[in-house]
């Protein structure tokens, strides 16, 4: 039996890393190959029990706490294997992961590849690191309006650096815009340190 395929879709907020995802889901769903559909539970933004792109496209999913409910909710017969915001999983996604492609499903994950103070989600790289395939979204920056938005830049101060949110707390830019607004931001926390 030929092992599966690891196709990991990554980059930042808003660059249609769900929307790809979801575009698989309809090939392997079109061939009428049977899968399963997993999302983190913490990923409530839009709905708990659907995958849902910022473009409103849509497909039910399995919630999960962490990676070791993924295999006993498998029948073992599935062709392929689909889960999103991996970034909001437990390391132990890479050997479920692996252990998925070893019996011959493929397994398509999405999810961000840096946090917004530009870390790499080391579960996200893990998973890189053995995927057939990479796909690296860009989204269109929202300060320069390049499609060259590869971090994304949060715009609210609280929370930290797992804090699920769409629109209201996050905008997908540039490096360069990236730059410019952390030194925008320090330029005024040291103003109001200063008193002024």
């Amino acid at each position: 039996m030929a092992t599966g395929n690891l196709v990991v879709i990554v980059g930042p907020m808003y660059s249609g890393k769900t929307s790809e995802l979801i575009s698989f889901i309809e090939i392997y769903t079109l061939g009428k190959k049977k899968i399963k559909v997993f999302k983190p539970l913490l990923d409530n933004r839009y709905n708990e029990t659907y995958i849902v792109s910022h473009s409103n496209t849509s497909v039910k999913a399995i919630p999960i706490n962490n990676s070791a409910e993924i295999l006993p909710k498998l029948d073992g017969d599935e062709k392929a294997v689909f889960i999103d915001e991996i970034q909001f999983l437990d390391e132990p996604l890479r050997e479920v992961v692996v252990e998925m492609i070893n019996s011959g499903k493929d397994v398509y994950c999405a999810g961000l590849d840096l946090s917004y103070k530009n870390n790499p989600f080391k579960v996200t790289s893990l998973l890189m690191a053995h995927a057939d395939t990479v796909i690296k979204k860009k989204a269109v920056c929202h300060e320069c309006g390049e499609y060259r938005g590869t971090i994304s830049y949060k715009i609210v101060e609280n929370g930290g650096e797992i804090d699920v949110g769409g629109f209201e707390k996050y905008i997908a830019v540039c490096r360069d815009c990236y730059l410019k607004l952390n030194e925008k931001k320090q330029n005024q926390d040291k103003k109001l340190k200063q008193g002024g």
